[in-house]
């Protein structure tokens, strides 16, 4: 025989010796009886605790057997007409508030010259790429490709 076969056989005997101990020893060996791994803390006697009522009404509320009162004033709908009014002086004051902030804002801006502002679709970048940066009656591109930077 091979050495190869030889060594199968001892190793698969080995491993049946082995897993037999260990049943044999699961089956008939003595339970372990330790300590438990949990910790346990004696809190003492439970207390009984009364639970509170609480109960709420129109003008508050009660818990237990103390009352607290909530102050509710009562609002006046004002006329249609009062309503409509008020709605427009509302609009205008925020359309003048907003033309206040849009001023101050513009007085901090500084001047600067736009760019990209004629935007290319992708068919139209795509010529441009094929013909080398020239388009029609568009400025000519710039067109740097990136081999000539290696």
């Amino acid at each position: 025989m091979k050495s190869y076969f030889i060594f199968t056989i001892v190793l698969t005997v080995a491993y049946l010796v082995y897993y037999a101990v260990i049943i044999v020893q699961d089956l008939y060996g003595k339970k372990g009886n330790g300590k438990p791994e949990e910790e346990v803390f004696d809190l003492g006697a439970p207390e009984d605790e009364q639970s509170v009522y609480v109960t709420e009404s129109d003008t508050g509320f009660n818990v237990g057997n103390e009352k607290y009162e909530t102050d509710v004033a009562p609002t006046a709908s004002p006329a249609p007409q009062e309503t409509e009014t008020a709605d427009n002086n509302g609009e205008i004051a925020v359309a003048e508030k907003l033309k206040r902030l849009k001023a101050q804002a513009e007085e901090q801006m500084e001047e600067t010259e736009t760019y990209l502002s004629d935007a290319y679709t992708a068919d139209e970048l795509y010529k441009a790429m094929l013909a080398k940066g020239k388009t029609g009656n568009r400025p000519e591109l710039v067109w740097k490709p990136l081999k000539d930077r290696l």
